[in-house]
C-alpha cells in the first residue's frame, strides 16, 4: 500500500477497518466501556491528518488501559513491533503493516492485553 496515495475517503475506510477488527474482538457487553477513537486524528477544520500515527485508538472507560496502532507502509524487515508505554501512561502501542498475517497477529497482542 502507498500510503502517499490514499485520499479521504480510503483513509476513513482504513479507519474503519481498524474500528471493526477491535470490536469484533470484544465482548458484546464490553464495546460500550471504550472510548473510539481516543486520539484526535483531524485537523482544527476537519481535515485528517492521514498520517496513520494512529490509525486507531480506543481507551476503556473502566481499565482505563489504551490502544494506539500505528500504520506503516510495507519494508524489508516486515514484523509487528509492540510495547506497552508506562510513561505516565497504560498503553499498548502497536506498529504494523496492513496484511492478513499482522492482522491475525494483531489481533492475538490486543486480546491479550484487553483481557489479561
Amino acid at each position: 500500500m502507498n500510503l502517499n496515495e490514499l485520499n479521504e475517503q480510503s483513509y476513513s475506510e482504513l479507519e474503519e477497518y481498524w474500528v471493526h477488527v477491535f470490536l469484533n474482538l470484544l465482548k458484546e457487553q464490553d464495546k460500550e466501556k471504550w472510548i473510539i477513537p481516543y486520539y484526535n486524528t483531524s485537523f482544527s477544520n476537519g481535515q485528517k491528518i492521514m498520517d496513520m500515527n494512529p490509525i486507531f485508538s480506543a481507551k476503556s472507560k473502566t481499565s482505563h488501559k489504551s490502544i494506539r496502532i500505528i500504520q506503516e507502509a510495507v519494508n524489508e524487515e516486515d514484523d509487528v513491533e509492540y510495547w506497552i508505554d508506562t510513561n505516565q501512561k497504560n498503553e499498548l502501542v502497536i506498529i504494523c503493516s496492513l496484511s492478513q498475517q499482522h492482522v491475525h497477529k494483531v489481533k492475538g497482542i490486543i486480546k491479550r492485553w484487553i483481557y489479561e
